[in-house]
């Protein structure tokens, strides 16, 4: 069962300037990152405002897609003497792959490991996946705050990682994910509690803040 994914990202007013490249570069390097550890999702969508950047994910798939791959060895000569006994070098080959000998398949003069690989469940990928999206944003200016090394455009003040009903764990610059965010500064609540990732946007808008860019022009 595929559920929604919400990550924002909250922080000091983050210059007008910089807002419509970040959310660009913020959806290129998610779909990047899901294409790489082979996670399947629906729509995927950034929007934010002067204090936040926002990524929200449709249909986010539960489970990380198997993969099977092969990895080439030594030629069939070098991997077996003239009685058909495998070599130490073939042996070698099979043990750093994780298979025996006769696990082993012939192609193109050369042997080759076939690997399977399972997918791991989503939520235990995604910590590290958020984190990187952070850790990935380029800006023109950046800024350290504190005795902290983290180097961001602005102080980063919350975060939000909802996926479905779950918080997924995440933290940078001694702040933590959780799943409550913020309102219009003057107009809205100062904690807005999210009970799923779907909530967010009329949860925003029961605040005072209108996330998606275009829907403010």
């Amino acid at each position: 069962m595929a559920k929604d994914l919400l990550f924002e990202i909250g922080a000091e007013e983050i210059p007008a300037r910089f807002m419509p490249a970040a959310l660009v570069q913020f959806a290129e390097n998610a779909s990047k990152a899901l294409a790489d550890k082979r996670i399947a999702h629906g729509e995927l969508k950034t929007v934010g405002t002067p204090r936040r950047l926002t990524l929200m994910i449709k249909d986010l798939s539960e489970t990380q897609a198997d993969q099977t791959t092969k990895k080439k060895g030594p030629s069939v000569k070098m991997a077996f003497d003239a009685e058909g006994k495998p070599s130490k070098a073939v042996e070698g080959f099979a043990r750093g792959a994780g298979v025996t000998v006769t696990d082993l398949m012939v192609e193109d003069g050369y042997v080759h490991a076939v690997l399977h690989e399972i997918g791991k469940p989503v939520v235990d990928l995604l910590p590290e996946l958020l984190l990187g999206l952070i850790e990935g944003l380029n800006f023109p200016k950046n800024m350290r705050w504190g005795n902290l090394d983290m180097k961001f455009v602005r102080p980063i003040h919350w975060m939000v990682a909802l996926y479905g009903l779950d918080v997924i764990p995440v933290k940078i610059a001694g702040i933590e994910s959780g799943r409550i965010s913020r309102g219009h500064r003057v107009l809205g609540s100062d904690a807005v509690e999210l009970a799923t990732a779907s909530d967010y946007v009329s949860s925003m808008s029961a605040n005072f803040v209108i996330v998606d860019p275009e829907e403010r022009r």
